[in-house]
């Protein structure tokens, strides 16, 4: 499906990233900040236990894979709490923001450069009339998270970047991918449809050696100017042009490598759907926080009663306070599992935290109650 065009186009490179000042945030830091709220926890009679913990395994997130559109493109969709926005100076990624009210990742990626956690890369590659330059990586055992923008010449406009992936070199394989989300420049107000800004991640597997030589590969797709004026009535096939694999190669920054997942094990009881059930397990690490939920009792343990526990829960998100203020993480991704369920959410534990809570909406109307969960203290 590739397809290359004769016309040579040049452009700008993306804006340099600011470089952070700050110490690193090593991970015995992350340790002593989680065990300090545990410690807290215990002086209040919470019972917890802190373990370095082995990988339970990762489950990706659906994704629905429509032609020609794989990462989801914003315009101007209802802003969804994503922290508390506009506190942090992203620096040369302030182009990024563009992406905030609706990513899930924008509290952790808020940490990530409040505590100078992110890696530049500013690598860009060109083909014909499309160029790709990743910009920025962060990384822990867990996530990879990589900003990138793309660019189109003259005369066309990017539809999507049809896909954005990274490829760990010493084994040749394809990371598991992570969703992403994306959006068009914006110039006076207007989208700038050759400028398109996205955000990618990576899952990784904990119990595997940690990925040092990595390859982004990209592939943009695009359409004449003036194309996509009418998306709504549908696209022609014919209309939309690929780019060649957009292919850069980069190593990660070793700091990333230091900072090891927690797991905390709160064993806090609460009812679903009549279903006695337990948040039984938290991990937590720099860019990541998995919440694992099972019901209580073996015997309960059947397909229609997790069914009914995992369909209960109509949103799902953290708060986190620390010295920065209180920030909501919702989570946009849960899988079911043989005893319950699980969900993913981003993170801001190199803020250290004084307290984290789970909150769990359940209901609608007048029904509609909230289950607040204490993970720390």
């Amino acid at each position: 499906m590739d397809s290359s065009r004769e016309e040579q186009a040049m452009l700008t490179d993306a804006a340099r990233i600011h470089k952070e000042a700050g110490a690193d945030a090593g991970g015995n830091e992350i340790r002593q900040a989680v065990q300090a709220g545990i410690e807290r926890g215990r002086q209040k009679s919470w019972q917890g236990r802190l373990t370095k913990g082995s990988f339970l395994g990762l489950a990706a997130a659906a994704v629905t894979a429509i032609i020609l559109f794989l990462i989801p493109v914003i315009h101007d969709a209802a802003p969804r709490a994503a922290g508390p926005a506009g506190e942090v100076n992203w620096g040369g990624l302030e182009m990024f923001k563009r992406l905030y009210s609706s990513d899930s990742e924008a509290p952790t990626l808020d940490t990530a450069i409040r505590h100078g956690y992110i890696q530049e890369i500013n690598q860009s590659v060109a083909s014909g009339d499309y160029r790709i330059t990743l910009n920025a990586v962060t990384a822990d055992e867990n996530k990879i998270i990589f900003l990138y923008t793309a660019n189109v010449a003259e005369g066309q406009e990017i539809y999507s970047v049809n896909s954005a992936r990274i490829k760990n070199a010493a084994t040749g394989y394809d990371l598991e991918n992570g969703g992403g989300i994306g959006a068009h420049a914006k110039n006076d107000g207007h989208d700038d449809k050759r400028i398109f800004y996205g955000r990618g991640a990576i899952l990784l597997d904990r119990s595997k050696p940690f990925p040092e030589q990595l390859e982004a590969d990209f592939q943009i797709a695009s359409m004449d100017k003036g194309k996509m004026k009418d998306l709504a009535k549908g696209v022609n096939v014919a209309d939309v042009h690929y780019s060649p694999r957009l292919k850069i190669s980069f190593k990660l920054d070793p700091k990333f490598k230091r900072q090891q997942t927690v797991i905390v094990r709160p064993g806090e009881d609460f009812m679903l759907e009549g279903i006695q059930v337990t948040l039984e397990q938290v991990e937590l690490s720099p860019l990541m926080i998995r919440t694992v939920v099972k019901i209580k009792n073996e015997s309960e343990i059947t397909w229609e009663n997790r069914q009914k526990i995992s369909g209960a829960v109509h949103r799902n998100e953290i708060q986190s306070t620390a010295k920065y203020g209180t920030t909501e993480i919702w989570s946009p991704t849960g899988t079911g599992t043989d005893e319950g369920f699980e969900h993913y959410f981003g993170s801001n534990l190199l803020d250290q935290p004084e307290s984290m809570n789970m909150i769990m909406k359940t209901g609608e109307g007048k029904n509609t109650k909230e289950i607040n969960l204490p993970i720390l203290p």
